[in-house]
């Protein structure tokens, strides 16, 4: 771990640093399976699914890929690759059934998603230039990273000695061909060493809709892979 790295950070994010155990490094991927539950906004079937994701330690890069529903044949990308946004469902890999076009409201929502899910790559928060931290009060942090005219945000809530808990923010919701703005949240549980990491095990995603949550992902995280050094 980089001391010096670490007295860049608030000390809420440093003690959080520690707390997960995370470690500097100049470069790699932390790299995991998924499987769990998922809906669309708005829907009331769930569907099952299987997914592999990396996430990037040194800047604000990741790719998630899942196989959903009977025997896995609608494929979905979810990714944030060198600033270039992507959201698409396919079957087979072929024959697409949507794809959401790059835009400014989907960069925002793709780095918005790689912010909530640094407790999936810790390394991040020591390793990554990209993001900004700023203590909100003594069990809230705000990080933030910035891709073009887009600059993604959450809130993160710990138990006051650096264990993330929850994720909040405004975050762009697709609704048919338009984005909408809604309140977005995430919990994390169920905490395990993986790879010298303490990583969380099982999430949950919610919306929040007519002033009500929403659930449309509930998963769990298996062989969990650090970066290599």
């Amino acid at each position: 771990m980089s001391a010096p790295l670490l007295r860049e950070l608030p000390g809420a994010a440093g003690q959080m640093a520690e707390r997960l155990r995370a470690r500097s490094l100049s470069a790699g991927r932390a790299q995991f399976r998924q499987s769990g539950t998922l809906r669309n906004l708005g829907s009331r079937r769930w569907m099952r699914f299987s997914a592999r994701q990396w996430m990037d330690l040194a800047g604000c890069n990741f790719d998630w890929r899942a196989r959903v529903g009977p025997l896995g044949l609608v494929q979905v990308q979810d990714s944030l690759v060198e600033g270039h946004p992507t959201g698409a469902v396919n079957v087979l890999g072929i024959v697409p059934l949507a794809r959401a076009d790059a835009s400014a409201q989907l960069l925002k929502g793709e780095l918005m998603r790689y912010l909530a899910e640094l407790p999936w790559c810790p390394d991040a928060i020591l390793s990554n230039p990209a993001l900004q931290w700023e203590t909100v009060d003594d069990r809230r942090l705000r990080v933030s990273a910035s891709l073009g005219d887009a600059t993604g945000a959450i809130v993160v809530t710990h138990d006051g000695e650096g264990l993330p808990l929850a994720i909040a923010g405004q975050r762009p919701a697709k609704e048919g061909q338009t984005f909408v703005e809604r309140e977005w949240h995430g919990s994390f549980a169920d905490w395990r060493d993986f790879d010298g990491r303490w990583i969380p095990q099982s999430g949950r995603v919610w919306w929040i809709v007519d002033g009500a949550p929403f659930d449309v992902w509930r998963g769990r995280i298996a062989q969990w892979q650090a970066p290599p050094g």
